[in-house]
């Protein structure tokens, strides 16, 4: 049968589905808030199909359908869509293929899926036919067939020979005034691959270094395109940032958090993004080294000032509550101090404890990972006890006064251990934020927070570290 020649792609047969969309279409146009996505897919079994977005690290289900007689589904609505990158997929969460969904919303796809990836069609002349056409040039390139439940543009990417003119041609597209497929292809490169390729510095030995790559990370992110949020890449290169970032010491961890929260600000619904998922990223993780503190600097220093808006404003007052709870536990502050009974019911308090280096532990008899952690706690504190004039100060979180006494006796623990559930200065888990044991806090001299959520090996490294620094055998930190 022959094919009508606008371009859009259906049979005479199903001319009544036709005239249905042009309705719609004429009173989308007429209503620049409706939207209609119609769309074939052959050679594929499923009959529920849905209608999904991303919204950074999230899926949004948008609608459902069900094959029409003649094999079209149509995701029809009087609401406009957020802009960004769509996809379809089966009720086995089969996703068949992406799609962008911009200002023009009537949209039509034709998908044969005989052989993986689909192979589509569109009546959409402009960003979604751009798109295809440079995924089918990408997977010309790459003899590896692409695994259809990957990110397929992620895996091309990562396989494709950028020396390649053709591929350059695609990924060179860029500015603002390119189309959002245009910015999500570029932003997909992987970093060290666009510097390597695209980046027009100087080239040196400090290209290869950390410093480079990370002051050139986001050097192919448009951060002025805020419908980049509604594709899976932003959420995926700030994990990637961080986690590199994570290497650092802690100023130059700060420094770099503050480098991408003012190159977000070209658009101010995707800084807000951007401080929403590091706060997000460094609330989880808390009890990894710095996170704390990049959380708590976030919150208070661009939250609270207004220099960010809140991208959920809802849970602001949640996040007070967190910063509060962590805010006085930073390295460098004081330890809230803890008076409480020992074994022998006599009151100790923690800051009435003589000692070069307090090692503050949490822990229970009835926790595993505390009775497993046990055996290198009591070699640590052998070592470091009469050397660094070491002590500890053992706080029981046990339920049971017996069965905790009988774990001191048979074990040996010979320094201060009290019981945690009777405290003159408030609950222990409210002042020190105990969710889980082992916990393990080291103290200074002064019974300030040197480090924390260590393993025993870990506080020793930073014990000798700190004495060289002392004794001027290593420069101090930030020298």
């Amino acid at each position: 049968m022959r094919s009508i020649p606008s371009g859009l792609f259906f049979k005479w047969g199903s001319l009544f589905i036709f005239l249905q969309l042009c309705l719609v279409s004429f009173s989308a146009g007429s209503d620049p808030t409706g939207h209609v996505v119609r769309v074939r897919i052959t050679n594929a079994t499923d009959t529920v199909f849905f209608l999904n977005h991303y919204s950074g690290k999230d899926i949004v289900n948008d609608d459902t359908a069900k094959r029409t007689h003649d094999g079209y589904l149509i995701f029809s609505g009087p609401d406009h869509l957020e802009e960004g990158l769509y996809f379809i997929s089966s009720g086995q969460r089969y996703r068949y293929f992406d799609f962008f969904v911009g200002g023009n919303q009537v949209l039509h796809f034709e998908a044969d899926c005989a052989g993986l990836p689909c192979n589509i069609t569109t009546s959409d002349t402009g960003e979604n036919k751009k798109y295809f056409q440079a995924l089918l040039y990408l997977e010309s390139k790459v003899k590896t067939q692409a695994d259809p439940h990957k990110d397929s543009l992620q895996y091309l990417l990562s396989h494709v020979d950028f020396s390649d003119q053709g591929t350059r041609k695609i990924c060179e597209k860029s500015g603002r005034e390119g189309s959002l497929g245009d910015k999500y292809i570029r932003a997909s490169i992987p970093p060290a691959v666009f510097q390597k390729f695209f980046e027009q510095a100087e080239k040196g030995k400090d290209n290869a270094s950390v410093k480079f790559y990370l002051d050139h990370f986001f050097d192919n992110f448009d951060f002025a395109d805020h419908r980049l949020i509604n594709t899976p890449v932003l959420a995926k290169r700030i994990d990637e940032y961080i986690d590199t970032l994570s290497s650092q010491p802690l100023e130059a961890m700060l420094a770099g958090v503050d480098r991408l929260i003012s190159l977000s600000a070209a658009d101010a619904k995707t800084q807000a993004y951007v401080a929403w998922q590091l706060i997000s990223r460094f609330e989880t993780y808390y009890f990894l080294p710095g996170n704390d503190e990049l959380y708590v600097h976030i919150v208070n220093d661009f939250l609270l000032k207004g220099k960010v808006a809140w991208y959920y404003p809802e849970v602001k007052e949640r996040e007070l509550l967190q910063v509060k709870k962590l805010e006085p536990l930073l390295n460098g502050r004081t330890a809230p101090n803890l008076d409480m009974p020992d074994s022998n019911a006599v009151f100790r308090e923690l800051y009435a404890l003589k000692a070069r280096y307090t090692l503050l532990l949490f822990w229970a008899s009835t926790c595993s990972h505390c009775r497993d952690e046990m055996p290198s706690i009591i070699r640590f504190y052998k070592d470091f006890h009469p050397e660094y004039q070491l002590e500890i100060f053992g706080v029981s979180t046990d339920t049971s006064v017996i069965r905790w006494k009988s774990y001191i006796r048979r074990h040996k623990l010979e320094w201060v251990n009290v019981y945690g559930r009777k405290n003159a200065h408030g609950s222990y888990h409210e002042l020190y934020n105990i969710q889980s044991t082992p916990v393990i806090f080291l103290l200074d001299e002064k019974k300030k927070i040197i480090a924390k959520y260590l393993k025993p090996e870990e506080f020793g490294l930073i014990i000798k570290n700190r004495e060289a620094q002392l004794k001027g055998l290593l420069p101090k930190v930030g020298e």
